[in-house]
């Protein structure tokens, strides 16, 4: 299959240029390489000497990446996710030769890809109707379908509870699990159908609310891709690779991301937030928080280019 590159506007692009603050011969760290446009803009910045490492668990968005970005030498990609990246051999290697003293930037741009949405073979989308897959690596996993198939209706309801925040998700599940189990589960669009038989569509559409499959389909991307497992545990990692001066800037796109970038971010930066006024423990300080409560897209940006509505971008940089 020829693999055509969609349209993509990169999300929030002045402020992540505005904010990273490369040198001329700038060291970077793409985590979440995608299309490559943040790459691109950001490369543009930069002169012969910079050194950029894109990583992607994706092979489409790789491809797509390095079409987009030619044969521009400065420029390696690598297979592989932001939560495992850390240990692999090639990105040490990488580091090593490249980075040794640490990255100038490090980039995160969390959440589903356009290229991923707008392909109905990914199952990302009830838009289209596509098979249940919704996986990040086509090569690795268990599909959405075949991950439904191994849930009880308290393991299903839960995980559509905690990661869509869907407050009906016990009849959701219990519509899935029944769906699946009359045969009737095959689609994105048999999925957003055991949905409308909890939460109907048109009522929604007429107040011109979001569909509501939405939470739904948020939620089950999420467990089969483990979205959120370890994205403090990433983020702290992130950090250790930064020289000091250094900055890491993070896009999320929900609130659950969101919340875990802002609470492991203030951790680093020495504030805390659990029970009580007092941490049992003093906080390493390692960051300063840049724009504490975040940065939105303008409205002229969110009118532009509606998946930015809910991006929220975070920065931090690496104290000495």
């Amino acid at each position: 299959m020829t693999i055509q590159p969609p349209i993509h506007v990169p999300v929030l692009l002045q402020e992540v240029l505005d904010n990273l603050m490369l040198p001329p011969a700038a060291r970077v760290l793409d985590l979440t390489l995608g299309l490559g446009g943040h790459a691109e803009a950001l490369l543009g910045r930069c002169d012969k000497a910079a050194a950029y490492l894109g990583v992607d668990r994706d092979p489409e968005a790789r491809y797509l990446a390095r079409r987009r970005l030619g044969d521009d030498g400065r420029v390696e990609i690598l297979a592989g996710n932001y939560e495992d990246i850390w240990t692999d051999p090639q990105f040490l290697a990488w580091t090593g030769a490249h980075a040794p003293g640490g990255f100038d930037a490090i980039l995160a741009d969390l959440g589903v890809s356009t290229l991923q949405l707008r392909t109905p073979e990914r199952g990302f989308s009830f838009r289209d109707e596509g098979p249940l897959d919704m996986r990040m690596d086509t090569n690795a996993g268990p599909t959405a379908l075949e991950w439904i198939a191994e849930q009880t209706d308290e393991s299903l309801a839960d995980a559509i509870y905690q990661f869509g925040e869907e407050r009906a998700s016990r009849p959701i599940a219990r519509a899935i699990l029944r769906a699946h189990g009359e045969g009737r589960l095959a689609t994105t669009r048999d999925l957003a159908q055991a949905v409308y038989t909890v939460i109907p569509r048109e009522p929604a559409k007429r107040k011109g609310q979001s569909d509501p499959a939405t939470r739904t389909f948020q939620a089950i991307r999420i467990a089969v891709n483990g979205e959120l497992d370890r994205l403090a545990g990433a983020l702290e990692a992130a950090v250790s690779h930064l020289r000091p001066g250094g900055r890491l800037a993070v896009i999320s796109f929900h609130s659950l991301e969101d919340r875990i970038v802002k609470q492991t971010l203030r951790r680093l930066a020495g504030t805390y937030d659990g029970p009580g006024r007092v941490a049992p423990a003093p906080l390493p300080k390692v960051l300063k928080l840049i724009h504490p409560g975040g940065i939105a897209p303008s409205e002229a940006e969110a009118a532009g280019n509606p998946p930015s509505r809910s991006a929220r971008l975070r920065v931090a940089e690496r104290l000495p």
